[in-house]
C-alpha cells in the first residue's frame, strides 16, 4: 500500500512566508540598508588607504644603506716585498678558503707557491675581473705571477677588506643584492621551507598554513611557518609587532593588495633584502647579503648548500638559533631543514648524509671586520668636511682608503709587545703610521684598547712633545746656510734666561756640560743647553715660522722653552710636521681617503695628493741627515741595534719634563711613525723616549718597514768628509770621520787632518 507522503499544512507555510517577509522587511530598512552603504564605504575607504600605503611604500621604499669603508687593495706584481705567510693572512683576511675548488674566493697551496680564484672588484679606477692566477713566492718577494694558462700577469689587484661602516642611529645594516645575484638553491630552500606555495597564492594561502600545521606537529617543533612571505614582507615593512586579530586581518589585506600591484620577483626580491638575521653588537644585519659575509665570511654566490640551509634556518628567530650560542640547536635545524629539501626533491637522498655531516663551517663574526675604531674616527672626520651625516648614514656610498691591514697588524703587535715588558700598566699609547711620499695614513692606534672607540689620543691627546720639536730649530739653522751647516759648532754650556719675571736655567738629560759641540752632535745627543743657544740666537719666532711652514696650524706660545719642546701637540700634529720633512720639505696634510663611488660604483670625488710649498728642500735634506745621526750615534742607537744591518732611518727621541710623555718620530723609504706613551693624567712614567715609545717603533719597522731611507742627492749639495769631534776637514781614514752633506759652499774650508 503506497505511503502518501504528509504536506506541511497551509498554516505553517503561510507562517513561513511571513517570518521570510519580516526579516527581508528588516534587511531592507532603509537604516539598515544606510548602515551598509556606510560600512560598505568605510570598507572601501579603508581598502583605498591600505592600497595607498602599499604602493607609495614600495615604491618609494629606500633603505638607509651605510657607507661603506674598505681597506687598500693589495696589489700584487713580481718583486713585491711580501711573504707567503703574509699573502695567506690577507687572503683569510678576506674570507678566502683553502680548498681544492676553483670558485672564486678560493685557493690552494703547495708550500710558497698558491693557485688564487679572485673575486673581482669594482674599483673608483675601473673594473678588476676575476682571475684564476698563480702566485710564487721566494724569501720575503713575490718572484712569480701568472694566469693559469701560464700567460703573464703584470699586476693582479686583490678586492679590498671591508673596514667598517657609517651608520644611522638604528644601527641597521644590509648589502643589497638583486634577484639575478641570489644562487637559485638558496631560492629553492627559502620557498621550500617558508612559501612552499609562493608561485601559486596571491598574497594568502590556506594551504600552506594547514600544511605548516601538519609538519609542525609531525617534527615535534616549529619547521615550517604559515605566513607567506608576502605577509612576513608586509609585516616588516608596514606594521608593528603588535599581536592583534586586526593586525593579522590588515597583514593579510595588504598582502593580497600587495602581490596585485608587483611580481613575484619583485616581492620575493624585497624580502631577500629586508629579512633580519643577525644582531652584531649594535648592529642588525638585514638581508641574506649580509648575513652570509657575518656568518661566513663571505658573499651569496660562494656559500656551499648546507651553509644556506643555516641562512634559512636563523629566519625563525635569530637569536634563538643563533650559531655561535647554540650551536646544536642551529645545527639541528639546520639539518631538518635538509630533510625537507630531500622531500621536496632539491637535494638528492644520497647526498644527505654527507651534508648533514658538515659542521657549521662559521667564519670570524662580522665585526672583527669593525675592529678599527681609531682608524675610523679620521675616516669619519675627514668624510664630514665633504659630505652630510645623512649622505654617509643613508645613501650607499663605498669609501676606499690607504688603511693597510698587515701595518696596521703589525703595530698592533708590536704595541702589546711592548707594553708587556712595561712593568707600568698604566701606560696608554697612541701610534700614527703614514706613508712619507704620499701622507696617506697606513695604520692608527688610539689607545692600548685597540677594538674599542672612545678617546682617540692619537688624534686628541695633547702633551708636550719634548725633544721631537728640536729637529724644527736645527731647520730654522740650516736654512742660513751662509750662518750654519751641520759641522757648526755650538756651545752646550750652562744658560739662564730672563723669561719674563722668572729665571730658566734649562739642563742637559746628562747633568753635563760638554762645551763647544758639531750641530750634528748636538741634535743627535738632544742636548738641551746647545739647542736653546741655538734657539735664541735664531729668535723664537723664526723657530715659529718654520713649525707653521711645516703645517702646524694652531697658536703657538712664542717662549724660550718652546725650543725644547714644552708646547703641546697631538700625535697627529706631531706626525704632520715629520711628514714634511719626510717627503723632502713639502708638506702635505695627512690623508685616510683616497677615493669615493656611489652606490652604483660611480665615482664621486678622489682625494688626490694635496702637496703645498713648506720647507727649503736644501735644508730639509740636512737635518734629515741629521737626525739618520740619531740613530747611528745618538738616542735612538739602541733601535739601529735591533733593526737589520745596513737598514738606515731617521728619527728623533722626545721625553717631556718629569718623564711624563715618551716619544719617537721616525722614518724609513716607506714609512712613517709616530709613538707616543704616557698616563691619561698626565702623571709622570719614568720613560724617557728611548725607553718607551723607540721599542715600539723599532719593533714596528723590524716587521713592517721594506725600504730603507736613502741618501739625498739634491743639486746643489755636496758631501765632505769632515772630523766629528772639531767640525773640520778630515780624510775619511780618520777614526772619527763621517762624510756629511752640505749645501755648496757652507762646507768647513782648512787642511784634512785627524783630531788627536
Amino acid at each position: 500500500m503506497n505511503k502518501v507522503s504528509k504536506q506541511p499544512s497551509s498554516k505553517k507555510v503561510l507562517k513561513r512566508k511571513g517570518l521570510l517577509r519580516r526579516f527581508l522587511g528588516v534587511l531592507l530598512s532603509p537604516l539598515l540598508l544606510k548602515l551598509g552603504i556606510v560600512l560598505s564605504l568605510l570598507l572601501a575607504v579603508y581598502l583605498v588607504y591600505l592600497d595607498a600605503t602599499i604602493t607609495s611604500g614600495f615604491d618609494n621604499k629606500q633603505w638607509q644603506l651605510p657607507a661603506r669603508v674598505y681597506a687598500r687593495p693589495l696589489e700584487l706584481y713580481e718583486g713585491l716585498m711580501i711573504s707567503a705567510s703574509e699573502f695567506e693572512q690577507e687572503l683569510k683576511d678576506l674570507g678566502y678558503q683553502r680548498s681544492g675548488s676553483s670558485r672564486s674566493g678560493s685557493y690552494t697551496r703547495q708550500g710558497n707557491h698558491f693557485v688564487i680564484s679572485t673575486r673581482g672588484h669594482s674599483f673608483w679606477d675601473g673594473v678588476e675581473l676575476p682571475v684564476r692566477a698563480k702566485v710564487s713566492f721566494s724569501g720575503q718577494a713575490l718572484s712569480q705571477l701568472r694566469r693559469l694558462d701560464n700567460r703573464a700577469l703584470a699586476l693582479l689587484r686583490l678586492e679590498p677588506m671591508e673596514i667598517g661602516a657609517i651608520y644611522p642611529q638604528h644601527k641597521e645594516d644590509r648589502i643589497m643584492v638583486a634577484i639575478n645575484q641570489v644562487p637559485p638553491m638558496l631560492v629553492a630552500t627559502l620557498l621550500a621551507v617558508e612559501d612552499h606555495r609562493f608561485y601559486q597564492h596571491h598574497g594568502v594561502s590556506p594551504v600552506s598554513i594547514a600544511r605548516a600545521a601538519v609538519e609542525n606537529l609531525k617534527s615535534g617543533s616549529i619547521v615550517q611557518g604559515g605566513s607567506t612571505i608576502t605577509q612576513q614582507l608586509v609585516k616588516n615593512y608596514y606594521l608593528t609587532l603588535e599581536r592583534s586579530l586586526r593586525r593579522k586581518i590588515n597583514e593579510a589585506a595588504m598582502a593580497l593588495l600587495l602581490e596585485l600591484h608587483y611580481d613575484k620577483q619583485q616581492i620575493l626580491e624585497a624580502y631577500i633584502n629586508e629579512v633580519y638575521l643577525a644582531q652584531s653588537g649594535g648592529r642588525a644585519i638585514h638581508g641574506f647579503g649580509l648575513a652570509s659575509q657575518h656568518y661566513f665570511n663571505k658573499p651569496l654566490n660562494e656559500l656551499s648548500i648546507d651553509q644556506m640551509a643555516l641562512l634559512i634556518a636563523v629566519i625563525r628567530g635569530p637569536n634563538y638559533y643563533n650559531p655561535w650560542r647554540h650551536p646544536e640547536r642551529a645545527l639541528a635545524r639546520r639539518n631538518r631543514i635538509l630533510d625537507l629539501l630531500v622531500k621536496q626533491e632539491l637535494l638528492a637522498l644520497t647526498d644527505l648524509d654527507w651534508v648533514k655531516s658538515q659542521p657549521l663551517n662559521l667564519g670570524k663574526p662580522s665585526q672583527s671586520h669593525y675592529a678599527f675604531p681609531a682608524y675610523m674616527d679620521v675616516v669619519k672626520r675627514q668624510l664630514r668636511q665633504v659630505y652630510s651625516q645623512e649622505d654617509l648614514t643613508s645613501t650607499g656610498l663605498k669609501v676606499y682608503t690607504s688603511f693597510d691591514p698587515r701595518v696596521q697588524r703589525i703595530a698592533e703587535q708590536s704595541v702589546s709587545s711592548g707594553l708587556n715588558q712595561l712593568t707600568n700598566k698604566k701606560l696608554e699609547v697612541a701610534v700614527i703610521v703614514t706613508h712619507p711620499k704620499t701622507a696617506e695614513v697606513l695604520a692608527l692606534i688610539g689607545g692600548k684598547q685597540f677594538r674599542y672607540s672612545g678617546f682617540n689620543r692619537a688624534l686628541d691627546a695633547n702633551r708636550s712633545v719634548g725633544s721631537t720639536i728640536k729637529p724644527f730649530v736645527y731647520l730654522t739653522a740650516l736654512a742660513q746656510p751662509d750662518n750654519f751647516s751641520l759641522t757648526s759648532l755650538i756651545d752646550d754650556s750652562e744658560i739662564t734666561i730672563q723669561d719674563k719675571e722668572n729665571l730658566w736655567s734649562p739642563r742637559n738629560y746628562d747633568r753635563q756640560d760638554h762645551g763647544e759641540v758639531p750641530l750634528i752632535t748636538a741634535l743627535a745627543k738632544s742636548y738641551n743647553q746647545a739647542t736653546v743657544r741655538l734657539g735664541q740666537q735664531l729668535g723664537v719666532e723664526a723657530v715659529v715660522n718654520t713649525l707653521q711652514q711645516s703645517g702646524f696650524e694652531r697658536t703657538i706660545n712664542p717662549v724660550p722653552s718652546l725650543f725644547i719642546g714644552t708646547t703641546q701637540m697631538s700625535p697627529w700634529e706631531l706626525t704632520g710636521l715629520f711628514q714634511t720633512i719626510a717627503s723632502g720639505g713639502y708638506h702635505a696634510p695627512l690623508k685616510a681617503i683616497r677615493a669615493v663611488l656611489d652606490k652604483n660604483n660611480q665615482p664621486l670625488k678622489r682625494f688626490q695628493f694635496e702637496l703645498q710649498s713648506g720647507l727649503e728642500p736644501k735644508s730639509t735634506a740636512l737635518v734629515t741627515r741629521g737626525l739618520v745621526h740619531v740613530g747611528e750615534q745618538g738616542s735612538a742607537r739602541l733601535a739601529k741595534r735591533s733593526l737589520p744591518r745596513g737598514f738606515r732611518f731617521a728619527g728623533k727621541t722626545g721625553t717631556s719634563g718629569e718623564w711624563r710623555d715618551s716619544w719617537f718620530a721616525g722614518f724609513s723609504g716607506d714609512m712613517l711613525a709616530v709613538v707616543w706613551l704616557g698616563h691619561d693624567d698626565n702623571s709622570p712614567t719614568q720613560l724617557t723616549g728611548a725607553s718607551g715609545a723607540l721599542p715600539i717603533w723599532t719593533s714596528l719597522f723590524k716587521a713592517a718597514s721594506r725600504e730603507a731611507l736613502a741618501e739625498s742627492k739634491l743639486s746643489g749639495i755636496d758631501f765632505h768628509w769632515v772630523d766629528l769631534k772639531t767640525g773640520r776637514p778630515a780624510i775619511s781614514l780618520c777614526p772619527t770621520a763621517i762624510e756629511l752633506p752640505f749645501i755648496t759652499g757652507s762646507e768647513p774650508t782648512g787642511e784634512k787632518n785627524c783630531s788627536l
